[in-house]
């Protein structure tokens, strides 16, 4: 399984395209539809998995649903805020966003398979609510939970800064020191280096 990633949108919010042969699954798609179908190709699109509710992760999956005929994931807590562009912050940019979906309900704990690979939904409220993040194996898909020595902001729409701070501690920081750490925007990181470096949020 091969993982590609482009910075789309507004807001240059990293997009996750994990493809192998014949299937791709696409993990935040916040805009610039026409990069992300390019790197899907010919392959079958079996999700499309939202971490979080906001605009610049969620922009493009309307127009990947309809091409693809794939399902949108999100997790319950954020369901409505993908449907309501005040909630999802479309409306503050004026480009007023409703999401087609969800088609998939996620809730922390869930386990589903894609390309013979396990993947974990891990719900770590404090950016939204119903923000999660997504572990296989060493990988661990962040949204905008943590940073490169940084944290998402909670000043928005159900956010809140003790909520991100104990899901930090005590369901990321709890992870390997190796595991690599794909987050929303900018670059990755790894477990072991934020539990150091990060001054938002100290093991």
């Amino acid at each position: 399984m091969e993982t590609v990633v482009h910075p789309v949108g507004l807001l240059a919010a990293n997009c996750y395209i994990l493809r192998t042969e014949n299937e791709a699954m696409v993990i935040d798609p916040g805009g610039d539809t026409e990069i992300i179908v390019s790197e899907i190709g010919p392959r079958n699109l079996a999700r499309i998995l939202f971490t979080h509710g906001h605009y610049d992760h969620i922009a493009a999956g309307n127009e990947l649903k309809e091409r693809f005929s794939a399902p949108i994931a999100v997790h319950e807590a954020d369901a409505g805020m993908i449907a309501n562009p005040i909630l999802n912050l479309s409306e503050m940019v004026g480009e007023p966003y409703v999401s087609a979906g969800p088609d998939i309900i996620l809730h922390g704990g869930d386990i589903f398979r894609f390309a013979e690979t396990q993947f974990k939904i891990i719900h770590t409220p404090g950016h939204t609510r119903g923000s999660v993040c997504i572990l296989t194996g060493d990988e661990l898909f962040a949204g905008d939970t943590l940073f490169f020595r940084s944290v998402g902001r909670t000043d928005l729409p159900t956010g809140s800064i003790d909520e991100l701070r104990s899901s930090i501690i005590t369901k990321l920081y709890t992870l390997p020191d190796t595991v690599r750490v794909y987050t929303g925007h900018g670059d990755d990181t790894l477990i072991g280096e934020e539990k150091k470096h990060n001054e938002f949020v100290r093991a």
